[in-house]
C-alpha cells in the first residue's frame, strides 16, 4: 500500500524477460500415478476321482451328477430372480481416471491428485458510480485428467510447464470455488503456486487482473490507489461472470456455493473489503481534512465514489476469507468487526513494505470473529507470499530484501505451509470437514517452528 511496494513493476518486467527465455517444456509436471490396486483371483477345481480308464465314474455316476447341476442351476436362477426383486440399485463401479483417484480426503501437504488446466478470457462491466464501461481480464484454474497438450500460458508472455491450456475438465459436481486478488502492480498469475495447488485438490480459482492496477498498467511505477475502489467490483464481477457461463461451456454448472476468497498485498485489502469490511467515511475525510490521514489515502475518498465507499463491498456470496500480508489499515481497521465470516490473515514478521506495526497488527486488532486466525511468520518477507522469491529473487535486490534472501524461509519449504493451513482453514470452515477444525485448536503443534498462531 506505501509508495515503495511499486518498485514491482521493473520486478516483473525483469521477470518476464527472464521467463520468456525459459524452456518451456521444462520438467516442472506434476506426476499423479497412483497405482492399479485390482488384484485378481483365480480357483481351480479339480475332481479326485477319475476313472482311470476315462469315464469319468461311469454312466451312473454321469448321470447323478447330471441331476446335482439341474438342480445347482435352478437355485442359482432362483437367487438371480431376487436380485432382480432386490430394492437396492447395484453399485456401480468407477471406470477410468476417476477409478485411480485414491479415496478422500487427500493430502493437503502435497498438490492434489488432478492435473491442473488453465483458460484465460476477459469481461466486462460497468463500475458504481461510473459510466465507461470497465474491461477486466480473468484467470481460471481447474481440474483436468489431461497430461498433454499445449502448455498454460500466463499473462500472454510466458509457458507454464505441467499446466495444461483449455484442457478438458476433470468435474463430475460442482467444485468449491476460490477468488484470488493480485498484489499492487501484480497480476492474476503472481501467485501460481497457490492457484495451481487449489485447482489440483479439485477447486476452480477465478483470479482477475485488476485493471489500472497491473504491471502493463503501471510503466510509471507508483500506487494507484484510486484502484481500491474498483478491485472488489472486480472480485463481484467475475463471480457474475463464470456463474452465468452458458450452457455449451465446459465449466457451466460446476460453480457451487461454497465460495472463499484470498489476495496478496493490496489483494489483502481487496479481500476483506469484499468480506464485509465497513470504511467510516465521515471520519476518514475529517481526518484527510485535519492532515491526520495521508494525503495517499485521501485520494481514494472522491467525491464520486465516497458514497460507494460508504455502501461497502460486500458480496454475501464469500463464505470465508484469507489475507495474506494485508495492507488498508489507514482506511478500515475500524470497520473489520462489521465482517461475519471466519478471516484467516496471514502475515510476514519480516515485512518491509507494509510492517506489521503499521498494518498487520492494527487490522488483526480489529478484526472480531470468533473464528478468526493469524498466523505470522518468522523469517518471510512481504514477497515471500508470492511466486517472485522463485523467479527474480536472485536478480532483483529490492525484492531479495523484503522476502527472498538467505535469511528467508525457501518458498518450497514455506509455499507448502501456506498451502497445507489455507486448504485445511476453508476445508473446515467452508467444506464442513469436522476434522481440519483441529489444526487450528490451542493444541495443535504448528508444522514448522516459524509459525506464530493468534486466536481470537
Amino acid at each position: 500500500m506505501r509508495t515503495s511496494t511499486l518498485w514491482i513493476v521493473a520486478v516483473f518486467s525483469v521477470f518476464f524477460l527472464l521467463a520468456g527465455c525459459g524452456d518451456e517444456d521444462a520438467d516442472a509436471e506434476q506426476n499423479h500415478d497412483l497405482g492399479d490396486n485390482n488384484a485378481q483371483q483365480e480357483d481351480a477345481n479339480q475332481d479326485d476321482d477319475d476313472d482311470p480308464d476315462g469315464n469319468n465314474g461311469g454312466a451312473n455316476n454321469s448321470e447323478d451328477a447330471d441331476d446335482d447341476d439341474e438342480e445347482d442351476d435352478e437355485s442359482v436362477d432362483d437367487d438371480d430372480g431376487d436380485d432382480e426383486n432386490s430394492d437396492d440399485p447395484p453399485e456401480e463401479e468407477e471406470e477410468g481416471p476417476w477409478a485411480d483417484l485414491p479415496p478422500e480426503p487427500w493430502n493437503t501437504q502435497e498438490a492434489g491428485p488432478f492435473e491442473v488446466a488453465y483458460r484465460y478470457e476477459g469481461f466486462d462491466y460497468t463500475p458504481r458510480a461510473e459510466d465507461e464501461t470497465r474491461e477486466v481480464g480473468l484467470s481460471i484454474w481447474y481440474p483436468t485428467f489431461e497430461d498433454d497438450g499445449d502448455h498454460a500460458r500466463y499473462a500472454d508472455w510466458f509457458h507454464q510447464p505441467g499446466v495444461w491450456q483449455d484442457a478438458e475438465p476433470a468435474l463430475r459436481d460442482p467444485a468449491p470455488v476460490l477468488i484470488f486478488s493480485h498484489g499492487n502492480g501484480g497480476i492474476s498469475t503472481q501467485s501460481f503456486f497457490f492457484t495451481e495447488y487449489f485447482a489440483s485438490h479439485g477447486w476452480i480459482v477465478i483470479s482477475p487482473d485488476h485493471t489500472g492496477n497491473t504491471f502493463l498498467d503501471m510503466e510509471g511505477g507508483g500506487i494507484n490507489l484510486e484502484s481500491a475502489v474498483y478491485r472488489p467490483q472486480d472480485l463481484t464481477q467475475a463471480l457474475d461472470y463464470v456463474l452465468q457461463f452458458p450452457d455449451d461451456d465446459p465449466l457451466s454448472g460446476y460453480f457451487s456455493d461454497k465460495i472463499a476468497v484470498s489476495g496478496h498485498s493490496f489483494g489483502g485489502y481487496t479481500t476483506l473489503a469484499i468480506a464485509g469490511a465497513t470504511f467510516p467515511v465521515d471520519e476518514l475525510v475529517a481526518g484527510c481534512d485535519s492532515g491526520e490521514i495521508d494525503d495517499a489515502f485521501c485520494q481514494i475518498f472522491s467525491d464520486q465514489h465516497m458514497e460507494v465507499f460508504r455502501d461497502g463491498f460486500l458480496d454475501p456470496r464469500i463464505q470465508a476469507a484469507i489475507p495474506q500480508t494485508p495492507g488498508g489499515a489507514a482506511v478500515m481497521a475500524d470497520g473489520l468487526d462489521e465482517i461475519d465470516i471466519p478471516v484467516f490473515m496471514w502475515t510476514a514478521a519480516g515485512d518491509i513494505t507494509l510492517p506489521n506495526h503499521e498494518e498487520g497488527d492494527p487490522l488483526w486488532e480489529g478484526l472480531a470473529g470468533e473464528h478468526d486466525v493469524r498466523i505470522d511468520a518468522e523469517a518471510t518477507g512481504h514477497f515471500t507470499f508470492s511466486n517472485m522469491c522463485d523467479l527474480v529473487g536472485d536478480f532483483v535486490g529490492q525484492v531479495a530484501d523484503d522476502g527472498c534472501g538467505e535469511e528467508f524461509m525457501e518458498p518450497e519449504v514455506i509455499h507448502p505451509l501456506i498451502n497445507t493451513y489455507s486448504h485445511e482453514y476453508l476445508r473446515y470452515h467452508l467444506l464442513g470437514e469436522e476434522d481440519s477444525g483441529e489444526w487450528f485448536s490451542t493444541d495443535h503443534t504448528p508444522l514448522h517452528e516459524n509459525l506464530n498462531f493468534s486466536f481470537k
